[in-house]
């Protein structure tokens, strides 16, 4: 791992025994003195072997000497490259030396070298570290794992590493990180150690901030994922969030380290391929829209963002794609357009208005209604086109239901630009939100004009007579209940004319019903010609008719009414054609009551009815005034001649 691992494997300078000087002087000695002892006889032959003999030695020895100084500068230049690593270096550097004691036991490492950095790093009693026992200048928080790896280094020879924390409080964090490389040498071991500490913070920076991105990665609310573009792993996906393995249905182990044939549908798989190629091409982010995906959930819609990342050397890094499911937007927006054309093309006026009810919606069928255009609506307050009002509206119970979120639906009324007014039949809800309260008004208008027309024509025809126009016998009963109730408020005299036509089935018989109907006609024509315009002509059934006289209930009085009309019905009627034209008569028999305080509806008529009765038995086109002291058909009447 360091540099000075391979100058301690060579060989340090420190462990040699400078012996090639003493070597080389008993050597010389020995030579000179084999020399000078074969040199001494008196032989020639062997002197000149001494003299050979003493030659060799002298040549060998300063061959010796030659290569006793050359290992010398050697050693030397070793020993300064080892000097000149060490304490230049800034890795701590020691050279330990076992020691035993006299029973051979071993006694720990004494430290024999160390640099510059070793005594920063470690602190000796004496300031110095040389001479010290290895475990005496180590901090007390030191672990028990650099003992035991220093001892397996020597004991097996093999190199050892180790790493670990030690609590400093003037390091960022309070902690020290220190990697130690242990290296056997012939007689001891050398301990390089490096201060890891920023490296280690920034591996930790480096691991924190890739938990980060990736959690971020994963939190995001749309598939990400990115394929490499380098060489080692080209096309192989490295990103792959959790969004993309839901919406695929591939799991994050499953995909990364892939190619997208290798997990993806083929179609899906060749459609990556070149949307991936011509990012590459082009340089530049892509977006492709509306892309359908074939999941198990069925399909999905998909927005697809593609954009090239570049490395720290400028080169193309990645292809990172962003995948946003649009299914729901998609679904939901083409919810809203049918809601829309449903609104616009409903027969029912609607109309949408905001907090304040000023208009901020409305359909055709509206614009229709009101003769108004879509410009001179919208921003308008309802009520200024028209509308009911919404707050301190007539409408009776609207304020209770839209105070309590309830649809309110009820009969209205709608005012034409032309002024004039509809009949409505008006629904009224609000949405609402919890924080700001009801936010919009909707008003759905249903036009019931031609309804409320036909079930008054209804209610007129349940009111009177078919043939003649007259009110009915229903109508008779509520105008005298009206009238009696007026009499009783009032000093007013109220009298009731019950009149039946005298020979009316002869007239039938001979010009049939039809005849019979024009005679009823016109007998309530001349009846009209006979009263005031506040008096009330009815015709209870067939040929029976009453008069309700409000301010007539003298004798008199009834005599002068009774006279005309006896006078104006009598007279002859012209009916038929051809040979069944002729001169019809009827004559009216009348009964009249005037009304007293203790009458009651029944009581009134009774009498007037028995009265009418009464002029019939005594012959008839007369009337008789029921006299205030009977109640019974069979009751006195007083007769008041009438020719």
């Amino acid at each position: 791992m360091f540099s000075t691992v391979s100058t301690v494997r060579m060989g340090t300078p420190t462990f040699l025994r400078h012996a090639w000087p003493m070597t080389l002087g008993l050597l010389v000695c020995a030579s000179v003195s084999v020399g000078h002892v074969l040199s001494s006889p008196a032989s020639t032959t062997i002197q000149w072997l001494g003299a050979a003999c003493l030659a060799v030695t002298l040549l060998g020895a300063v061959a010796l000497m030659r290569r006793a100084h050359a290992t010398e500068r050697d050693s030397a230049l070793a020993q300064q490259r080892w000097q000149m690593l060490t304490e230049g270096h800034m890795d701590a550097a020691l050279v330990l030396k076992p020691r035993q004691d006299i029973m051979g036991r071993a006694m720990g490492y004494e430290i024999a070298e160390a640099n510059a950095a070793a005594h920063a790093l470690y602190v000796a009693p004496s300031g110095a570290l040389l001479g010290h026992m290895l475990f005496d200048v180590l901090p007390s928080a030191w672990p028990e794992t650099f003992q035991t790896r220093l001892d397996q280094c020597w004991h097996t020879g093999m190199r050892q590493e180790d790493e670990h924390s030690l609590p400093t409080p003037d390091a960022p964090r309070g902690l020290r990180w220190l990697h130690h490389q242990m290296i056997r040498l012939p007689d001891g071991v050398v301990v390089l150690t490096r201060d890891i500490t920023d490296v280690r913070h920034s591996m930790q920076a480096l691991q924190e901030q890739e938990t980060f991105y990736r959690t971020l990665v994963n939190s995001l609310p749309m598939a990400a994922y990115a394929r490499s573009t380098r060489e080692h792993n080209r096309g192989q996906y490295v990103v792959w969030n959790e969004v993309a393995a839901r919406i695929m249905n591939l799991p994050t182990e499953q995909v990364l380290g892939k190619q997208p044939h290798e997990v993806l549908p083929l179609d899906i798989a060749r459609r990556a391929e070149q949307q991936d190629h011509s990012v590459m091409s082009g340089g530049a982010s892509q977006v492709y829209e509306d892309l359908v995906f074939h999941t198990q959930d069925g399909d999905r819609i998909v927005n697809l963002i593609k954009t090239p990342v570049h490395g720290m050397d400028g080169a193309l890094d990645h292809i990172l794609s962003i995948a946003i499911d649009v299914t729901e937007q998609r679904q939901a927006a083409d919810q809203l357009r049918l809601a829309s054309r449903v609104i616009d093309e409903t027969g029912e006026a609607i109309v949408i208005t905001d907090a304040m009810d000023r208009v901020v919606r409305v359909n055709p069928a509206f614009l229709s209604m009101s003769g108004l255009a879509m410009s001179d609506v919208m921003g308008q307050f309802a009520e200024l086109l028209g509308m009911p009002p919404l707050r301190e509206s007539h409408l009776q119970g609207i304020n209770h239901a839209l105070l309590k979120g309830q649809r309110w639906v009820g009969e209205s009324q709608q005012v034409r630009q032309d002024g004039r007014t509809l009949d409505v039949w008006l629904s009224v809800s609000t949405l609402r939100q919890d924080a700001m309260g009801i936010t919009q008004h909707i008003r759905v208008f249903s036009d019931i004009s031609v309804l409320k027309a036909q079930q008054r024509e209804l209610a007129e025809q349940a009111r009177n007579d078919m043939l003649t126009g007259l009110p009915n016998r229903r109508a008779f009963g509520e105008r005298l209940r009206q009238a009696m109730a007026r009499a009783r408020r009032t000093p007013q005299t109220l009298a009731v004319l019950f009149i039946d036509l005298d020979g009316f089935k002869a007239v039938n018989d001979r010009w049939g019903h039809a005849g019979g109907d024009v005679l009823l006609q016109e007998v309530a024509a001349r009846l009209l010609q006979c009263v005031r315009n506040t008096d009330c002509v009815c015709r209870l059934a067939g040929d029976e008719f009453t008069v309700i006289l409000e301010g007539a209930g003298h004798p008199q009085e009834l005599l002068r009414i009774g006279e005309r009309i006896i006078q104006r019905v009598s007279e002859p009627l012209a009916l038929g054609n051809g040979a069944l034209q002729g001169m019809a008569q009827v004559t009216p028999s009348i009964g009249a009551a005037i009304y007293q305080r203790h009458d009651t509806e029944q009581s009134l008529c009774e009498r007037a009815d028995a009265a009418m009765y009464q002029a019939k038995r005594q012959g008839k086109a007369r009337l008789i005034l029921s006299d205030t002291r009977t109640e019974s058909d069979n009751a006195s009447c007083q007769k008041l001649a009438v020719n």
